[in-house]
């Protein structure tokens, strides 16, 4: 507990962000997402290790198996030899072959129009159909390019539980949808850089104090990076558009004296605001 206390001291000391509203007035139809969202419950997934989760050419959205285990709450394992994932949430389970049409769920064969495929060593498969299969409910909303993904058996994982362990305002939300994601762009190099545009959605001006566009970072060692508390949290008008921005270090430890430096998994983001600030 204290070395994971102090990964998260050392983060945080490092952790810079600031909020940029723009100026004048500009629609959300003007900065429409060119690329769809994931949303679970109510936490938007900007990222997913080895990366974001994505349409492919079969207009299937694509995602990590990792991601299954950590955010929806579900047991996956790999059969290296016959090159096939097993994933099992509730009474379900479903059965994937890399580059293969071919799925097993529960007891039947079927054939999707995609195929699983591999990125750095890490297996991608089709969200839609896994979560069909496994009778998660799901959403699609075309004009704000959102995939919603909803139930509260979902995100009770160890991962989830420590992010919302580590989240200081939880007790004190008002509305945890205030925001609506309208894009964001990620870029990975000596830090992670990260600027995200939302949307004031609640209909109203919202008083100094109370925002809260709460974006945690996740990584490969399980540390975590989230929001300084101690932050000024200027007004927005209604409707208003506002950007926030992001600089931070790679988390790193000292192994056998040695610097580790521990990858990036998750971006996880809420726009919402709190009855009381402190």
């Amino acid at each position: 507990m204290g070395k994971m206390l102090f990964r998260i001291m050392l983060i945080g000391a490092l952790f810079l962000c600031f909020s940029l509203p723009y100026t004048g007035k500009m629609s959300a139809q003007s900065i429409a997402p060119s690329s769809p969202f994931l949303k679970i419950n109510n936490y938007y997934v900007l990222f997913t290790a080895p990366k974001a989760p994505y349409i492919d050419q079969n207009n299937r959205y694509m995602v990590p198996l990792r991601s299954i285990n950590d955010l929806l709450g579900g047991q996956t394992t790999f059969n290296p030899t016959s090159n096939t994932a097993t994933i099992k949430f509730g009474t379900h389970k479903v059965e994937f072959k890399m580059n293969s049409t071919e799925i097993v769920t529960d007891s039947s064969t079927s054939v999707m129009d995609t195929v699983p495929v591999l990125y750095k060593n890490a297996m991608f498969v089709p969200l839609g159909v896994l979560t069909k299969h496994l009778d998660i409910h799901q959403e699609w909303d075309q004009q704000n390019k959102l995939y919603s993904l909803s139930g509260k058996e979902l995100m009770k994982t160890p991962m989830m539980e420590n992010v919302e362990d580590l989240d200081h305002f939880r007790e004190h939300v008002d509305n945890e949808n205030a925001f609506q994601l309208l894009s964001y762009k990620l870029a990975m190099g000596e830090k992670i850089h990260l600027a995200i545009t939302a949307k004031n959605m609640t209909g109203k001006k919202i008083s100094e104090g109370i925002e809260d566009l709460n974006t945690t970072f996740i990584f490969s060692d399980d540390s975590t990076a989230g929001e300084n508390r101690n932050r000024k949290r200027p007004s927005i008008d209604k409707d208003e558009i506002v950007t926030r921005k992001y600089d931070i270090d790679y988390v790193k430890t000292i192994e056998n004296k040695k610097i580790i430096k521990h990858e990036l998994s998750y971006i996880l983001f809420k726009g919402r605001t709190l009855k009381t600030h402190k």
